[in-house]
């Protein structure tokens, strides 16, 4: 199989993997940049289907996916297990 942009996007080629970064919700008002850096790593303009975050490899979730994630952030929602 090859490593092409449709079958890494439905998880179809075996080592395409997430990306996830972890950040702890006390941090976020205490460490400059935190908030800032959710907020642009989040946007449209970074990880959409035309975001800047593409010519560098990445491969945009459903966009769906990508509005609950945002909405995730911005509500700084722990992670459960059930997020695995």
């Amino acid at each position: 199989m090859q490593p092409t942009f449709d079958a890494i996007a439905d998880s179809s080629y075996p080592v395409s993997r997430p990306l996830f970064f972890y950040v702890k919700k006390e941090h976020v008002d205490k460490i400059p940049g935190i908030r800032e850096f959710l907020k642009e790593f989040t946007s449209e303009k970074a990880w959409g289907n035309e975001g800047y975050l593409t010519d560098k490899g990445l491969i945009p979730m459903p966009k769906e996916e990508r509005a609950r994630f945002v909405k995730a952030v911005a509500d700084l929602v722990p992670m459960a297990a059930a997020d695995f």
